[in-house]
C-alpha cells in the first residue's frame, strides 16, 4: 500500500517557528524547514503514490517550490489576499485534493497529513472532516504535526483512528537555522 501525502506548508513552518522560539530563542527569523528531511521522515522508507503540498505566495520563492517538485510533490500555490495579506483557500485546496484522491483511487490506501490545523471542526468541515471521510472509505490515516500547535481534536482523531506522529522529537533533523545550524 502506497502513501498519499498531503502537506500544509504554512502550518508546518509557522508552528515550527514557534517551537524554534522555545528551543533556540532569538533565531526564529532564520528558522527553516529542511524539506527533503521532513519528507523522508513523513514517508519513512515507504512507497509514495501521491504527494501534494499547499502553500501561499508571496514570497515568490521558486527555489522553495522547485525543491518540492524535485521530491516528486505536486505543488499548488495560492496568492495571498490583497486586503489582509493572509492566505486565501490554501487549506481548502489541500482538502479538495484529499477528497479527490479518496474518490479517484480504486482501492483504499494510507493518507499522511502534515498539519496541525483543526479549523472547521465545530462546523463539520476542514482537515478532520476529510480524514473522517478517508476512514469511512477504508483508508488508513496518519497525522504528522508539531505537538506545540496541533489542534486537540485533530490529534485525538489521529490517535483514535490512525497514527499521530509529533515533530518535536525530530526537530533538529527536519529544521535548520539559516547560516547557523544545519539539519542533522
Amino acid at each position: 500500500m502506497g502513501l498519499n501525502v498531503f502537506w500544509d506548508n504554512s502550518n508546518i513552518w509557522l508552528v515550527g517557528r514557534g517551537v524554534c522560539e522555545q528551543r533556540e530563542p532569538g533565531d526564529e527569523a532564520d528558522f527553516r524547514i529542511h524539506f527533503a528531511k521532513l519528507f523522508d521522515f513523513a514517508v519513512d522508507n515507504r512507497q509514495v503514490d501521491f504527494a501534494y503540498l499547499g502553500g501561499s505566495i508571496p514570497p515568490n520563492n521558486d527555489n522553495l517550490w522547485n525543491r518540492f517538485n524535485d521530491l516528486g510533490v505536486a505543488v499548488e500555490k495560492q496568492e495571498r489576499g490583497v486586503a489582509t495579506g493572509g492566505e486565501v483557500a490554501v487549506d481548502e485546496a489541500i482538502q479538495l485534493a484529499m477528497a479527490n484522491r479518496i474518490l479517484d483511487c480504486d482501492e483504499p490506501s494510507r493518507m499522511v497529513l502534515l498539519t496541525g490545523d483543526g479549523n472547521g471542526y465545530d462546523e463539520g468541515k476542514g482537515f478532520i472532516k476529510q480524514l473522517e471521510r478517508a476512514v469511512k472509505h477504508g483508508w488508513e490515516v496518519e497525522v504528522i504535526s508539531w505537538e506545540h500547535g496541533c489542534n486537540r481534536h485533530l490529534r485525538k482523531f489521529a490517535q483514535e483512528k490512525g497514527i499521530y506522529r509529533p515533530l518535536e522529537p525530530v526537530y533538529e533533523n527536519v529544521s535548520f537555522i539559516n547560516n547557523k545550524r544545519w539539519a542533522k
